[in-house]
C-alpha cells in the first residue's frame, strides 16, 4: 500500500540507488602558526600583575554598578532614603577608590 521506492516518484530528482546529491569536498592547505615562546620570567610576572589588576577592576566596577543602581531604585521606588542613601554613598566611595587605583599608563 505504502511503497517507499524512490524510483516510482516523479518528483524525485535523484536516480534510483542514490541517497542524494554527491559533493566533492575540496582539499584545503592548513596554514601553520608560529607561537612565540615567553622571553623571560619577568614578562610573566608583569602579565600576572596586570591580569590581577584587571580582575580587581572588573569586580570593583561591578560592585559600584550594583550599589548605585540598587540604591537609586530603593530611593525612587520605595522612598527608603536610609538604605538607598547608604548604598549610593558606598557606591560613590568605591568609585572614587576605583579611580584612585586606575593605572596611570606609565610603565614601571
Amino acid at each position: 500500500m505504502f511503497d517507499d521506492d524512490a524510483s516510482d516518484d516523479p518528483d524525485n530528482p535523484y536516480p534510483p540507488g542514490t541517497e542524494g546529491p554527491r559533493v566533492e569536498i575540496p582539499s584545503v592547505d592548513v596554514p601553520s602558526v608560529n607561537v612565540p615562546s615567553p622571553d623571560s620570567a619577568a614578562d610573566n610576572a608583569g602579565d600576572s600583575k596586570l591580569a590581577s589588576l584587571f580582575l580587581f577592576h572588573v569586580i570593583l566596577w561591578n560592585a559600584v554598578l550594583l550599589l548605585l543602581s540598587l540604591g537609586a531604585m530603593l530611593i525612587y521606588f520605595r522612598a527608603d532614603w536610609d538604605t538607598g542613601g547608604q548604598l549610593v554613598a558606598a557606591g560613590v566611595v568605591l568609585s572614587v577608590y576605583g579611580v584612585y587605583r586606575l593605572p596611570d599608563g606609565t610603565s614601571e
